[in-house]
């Protein structure tokens, strides 16, 4: 993510073994986007923010840790 709450780059590392799945989770998180800006004190220090996350479908609903 760039200071700024855009996304730099999307990428699945371990697909679910399901293409609707991974591309699900892509939607996702580009229909969230943007994101807030950085505050300024953190754009002092950081220019790009590498956020990795595990998402789980289940059949009653969407888990994240």
């Amino acid at each position: 993510m760039r200071e700024d709450g855009t996304i730099k780059e999307l990428a699945i590392l371990e697909s679910s073994g399901s293409s609707v799945l991974d591309d699900a989770a892509i939607r996702i998180v580009r229909m969230a986007a943007p994101f807030a800006p950085f505050p300024d004190e953190m754009r002092e220090n950081v220019d790009e923010l590498e956020i990795i996350r595990t998402w789980v479908f289940e059949r009653r609903g969407l888990t994240s840790g």
